[in-house]
């Protein structure tokens, strides 16, 4: 596989506190890889030095040549009385940049620079960029372009942000806890497009659910080192105990022992978790079947008022008589449909409040 990404003994320290010390890993085309740590431990400072934002004491951070990079961003904010459609103009990406120049170039009166800026317009596909950009929104259910910013929910913004970094084709994204203040629909959503991207990721999350629907890799932060699992979160619980006696140093590892209790905990909570989540997914299941069902007892209903509107139904006892009981029929399972709505509707809002 292409290596994107080699970190290569990466120390960090703050004063006395030494958070990783002479960490080695790399990251190859087409991994999607989960990193995970207990709070405190430095997994947001890693992602911040591999972004860019934070320095290190020593190593190295080393990124392919010209490796097209997307950055997700934990909280991602835009002005709020741009529309959903601005708001993929207003990135910093180098297609918006090369679009802001076209149209600078073009109000001037000196063409001399425009023939290298159209070959590089040809060469970037900007002038698909508009299109290109409804087509993801529209991929992660966001279809109204025209929307303020401002009106969007906390998952829909995320979504818009999500898309603004696919518009430029990254052949690795690096999101910072992109499941944080989502609803469930724009969780599966967010997995979704993440499980159909065909490049790299490397995401911090503490959603172990999110991680194990995601990740095929996961590198766990402890001990002041890097443990490398190649599987999703069940793998990890599976081989975590055999792996940290293997690569922890054995000063660190009665630290990690001392919080055994709590990791038996977490995971319990984390079967926990799976179960309510594949509750929860179940009635929503349910509960688009029998909206389904409503729409369409509802539209025949309609269709049969219509028939018996109809002068050769009118004059026709029979047909009629037909008619009249299908309606009652569709009118009857109507009512039980309701009832089962309002139930699933209560459960759905009990699990989500729980």
């Amino acid at each position: 596989m292409i290596s994107y990404l080699q970190i290569d003994k990466l120390t960090k320290s703050f004063g006395d506190l030494v958070l990783f010390e002479d960490i080695t890993f790399g990251v190859a085309q087409g991994q999607k890889i989960g990193l995970i740590a207990k709070n405190g431990t430095g997994k947001t400072t890693l992602l911040n030095i591999i972004g860019g934002k934070e320095d290190y004491d020593s190593g190295e951070v080393v990124f392919r040549k010209d490796l097209r990079v997307g950055y997700l961003e934990q909280s991602p904010s835009y002005p709020e009385e741009l529309t959903v459609l601005q708001a993929c103009f207003h990135s910093k990406n180098e297609t918006v940049r090369l679009i802001a120049e076209y149209e600078e170039a073009m109000a001037k009166e000196d063409h001399s620079n425009l023939e290298d800026i159209l070959t590089r317009m040809d060469s970037f596909k900007a002038w698909d960029y508009e299109q290109k950009a409804k087509q993801i929104l529209g991929q992660l259910k966001i279809n109204n372009f025209n929307q303020k910013i401002g009106e969007l929910s906390g998952g829909q913004l995320k979504r818009v942000a999500l898309a603004n970094v696919l518009i430029t084709d990254p052949e690795l994204i690096i999101l910072d806890e992109p499941t944080n203040h989502l609803d469930i629909t724009s969780k599966e959503i967010l997995e979704s497009a993440l499980n159909q991207y065909t490049g790299t990721v490397f995401f911090v999350s503490h959603d172990r659910y999110f991680i194990n629907q995601t990740a095929t890799r996961i590198l766990e932060l402890t001990g002041e080192t890097v443990v490398n699992y190649i599987g999703n979160y069940d793998y990890y619980l599976e081989k975590h105990d055999i792996m940290t006696q293997l690569y922890v140093k054995p000063q660190e590892i009665s630290d990690i022992q001392a919080g055994k209790q709590d990791d038996a905990v977490n995971k319990l909570d984390w079967q926990a978790q799976k179960a309510e989540q594949a509750r929860i997914r179940k009635i929503e299941n349910s509960l688009k079947k029998i909206e389904d069902e409503i729409a369409a007892l509802e539209e025949e209903i309609s269709a049969i008022d219509e028939e018996c509107a109809k002068p050769e139904n009118a004059v026709n006892s029979a047909k009629l008589n037909e008619l009249a009981a299908r309606q009652q029929e569709c009118r009857e399972r109507l009512e039980t449909c309701y009832e089962t709505w309002e139930d699933l509707s209560m459960q759905l809002d009990g699990a989500k409040d729980s």
